[in-house]
């Protein structure tokens, strides 16, 4: 084979591996987008969202998606849907992320957040904070504060792997 034939052999065979990537990648993502579309249109029905800009799928003791949006008269809403219900709040009427982040930070200097996202706990709006921090190993901690004021409502650590503090 010439040199031509080796270059046209290979890029076919790396387009090809691509193209089965991206079948088994959509294939497995299908189903989340699907409930994700369902969540959106919900919420958009519910709350009068004529833009959305994000759907969070949250899961603790319930499945929720929470859809961030604007309605008609421009006022950003959160939207809780579980299922086929949901329940629209304004965003203004609730602590926002960036405010649960400071108040974390505040309390616990030496966290690293690695995630803060709205939820439904117990059927309460809520934010979760999910961050690590260095103690005499790395630990990680779910708290959950309340979206209406930023009341503080519980933690959960997980055990790591030396919790005895052995290694």
């Amino acid at each position: 084979m010439t040199p031509g034939r080796w270059v046209l052999l290979i890029v076919t065979v790396l387009m090809l591996i691509f193209l089965l990537l991206n079948l088994y990648y959509r294939s497995t993502q299908q189903d989340i987008w699907k409930q994700e579309r369902e969540a959106e249109q919900v919420a958009a029905q519910a709350a009068g969202l004529v833009h959305i800009t994000s759907a969070t799928k949250h899961v603790w003791n319930q499945i929720a998606w929470i859809v961030q949006g604007t309605d008609e008269s421009g006022e950003d809403k959160m939207v809780w849907v579980v299922g086929d219900k949901a329940d629209s709040v304004l965003s203004s009427s609730g602590i926002s992320k960036d405010q649960i982040t400071e108040k974390v930070l505040a309390s616990k200097p030496d966290a690293d957040i690695i995630r803060v996202q709205p939820g439904l706990l117990d059927g309460e709006k809520i934010w979760e904070v999910f961050y690590k921090r260095n103690e005499t190993t790395e630990k990680y901690y779910y708290e959950f504060y309340k979206f209406s004021d930023g009341s503080f409502i519980t933690i959960y650590n997980l055990p790591s792997k030396f919790s005895d503090g052995t290694e």
